[in-house]
């Protein structure tokens, strides 16, 4: 694999927490130049308030996914067009906490704001996982699959939905021991089945909620882009 491919590969695994999808999906990334063992990554947001909170946190795992690759000696964030780019982009090339930077915003770092939104994705890819196990017409006996019987359902289609919802747990702290329980709730209870209809409309309007917010950033930031290119051109 290439330096560049490898980098891409690396930035791909790095998410908006807010809405559970890729900065390249997204679009976040607008250039990636490598000079000897730099890496110079240019990202791009929706709008010039984009909450700095989301904003660093992008750009923290840009940079420490990207340092995993043996060669790479640095990374120098580029974010631009942001009310905090400067601030944001000499903290995170520094290795700078939220906290370092933001003093008179932060009262601590970004564990709990990470946390919430690890949160948030879980329900909805697990919400995706079930319903993709509905459809398929297995409606009793969900609640308790192993995380080994999910893996080999054929009713799971999209192994990306699977694969995140399976790191997701690891980060919330949950093994992916094949005889565990597959599917619980973000505290680590199972899910008990005469709830099971509420917990699931909750878990609806939480993707729902993500996937809406999803497609409005996507429409800003392509509008943003869009008109600036345009003015280029005149």
């Amino acid at each position: 694999m290439g330096h560049q491919e490898a980098v891409m590969e690396k930035i791909n695994l790095v998410y908006d927490p807010e809405l559970d999808k890729s900065v390249l999906e997204m679009n976040f990334i607008e250039e990636v130049k490598i000079q000897g063992t730099d890496v110079n990554v240019a990202m791009r947001l929706p709008t010039y308030w984009c909450s700095p909170n989301f904003a660093f946190i992008m750009a923290e795992d840009i940079r420490d996914r990207v340092m995993e690759i043996p060669w790479v000696k640095k990374v120098i964030i580029n974010l631009k067009d942001h009310s905090a780019s400067e601030e944001i982009n000499k903290g995170v090339t520094e290795g700078k906490s939220f906290k370092e930077v933001f003093t008179h915003l932060a009262s601590n770092d970004l564990k709990e704001v990470r946390k919430k939104f690890q949160i948030k994705s879980f329900i909805s890819r697990q919400e995706k996982l079930l319903r993709s196990l509905i459809n398929y017409g297995m409606e009793k006996n969900m609640l308790n699959l192993t995380v080994k019987e999910l893996n080999a359902h054929p009713a799971i289609t999209d192994r990306s939905v699977l694969n995140r919802y399976l790191i997701l747990r690891n980060e919330l702290g949950f093994s992916n021991d094949p005889y565990d329980q597959a599917f619980i709730k973000p505290t680590g209870e199972s899910i008990d089945p005469k709830e099971f209809s509420d917990y699931l409309l909750e878990a609806r309007r939480t993707r729902m909620s993500m996937e809406f917010n999803s497609t409005y950033c996507r429409g800003l930031l392509d509008a943003r882009y869009q008109t600036v290119l345009a003015k280029k051109g005149e």
